[in-house]
């Protein structure tokens, strides 16, 4: 079986590192843009999809609820699993992430175990 690559969108560099730490150490490849206006430009680069997708909401040039929609709309990119890791935990924005595409909403600060369980989940 081949290496899921994983692409991670966020702005803190510290979060990102742990992120990165984590999926490494289950043998995910990991693709890391800092912003939102870098995430498509990196997305339409890529010779094919990455196998789910893990983005914060607050992001610079183009926050997260606006990137769900620009990958919705890209060819290929129609079912990737999108997983929303933020610290933003308020009911309308849990709701309007999943409303625009979001598969799944994790909650800052996160459980390691719980995150690498919904990925799997996607995965299967």
């Amino acid at each position: 079986m081949s290496t899921r690559k994983i692409f991670l969108v966020d702005d803190d560099p510290i979060f990102m590192s742990v992120v990165e730490y984590v999926l490494e150490r289950e043998k995910f490849e990991v693709v890391k843009a800092r912003n939102g206006k870098e995430a498509v430009e990196m997305a339409e680069a890529m010779s094919k999809p990455p196998d789910l997708v893990i983005s914060d909401i607050m992001l610079p040039f183009l926050d997260g609820f606006r990137l769900i929609s620009v990958f919705r709309a890209m060819t290929g990119w129609e079912a990737i699993p999108i997983v929303m890791l933020t610290a933003k935990g308020q009911e309308q924005d849990i709701q309007k992430a999943l409303d625009n595409g979001a598969d799944d909403y994790l909650v800052k600060p996160f459980q390691h175990g719980e995150l690498l369980a919904r990925i799997r989940r996607f995965l299967r």
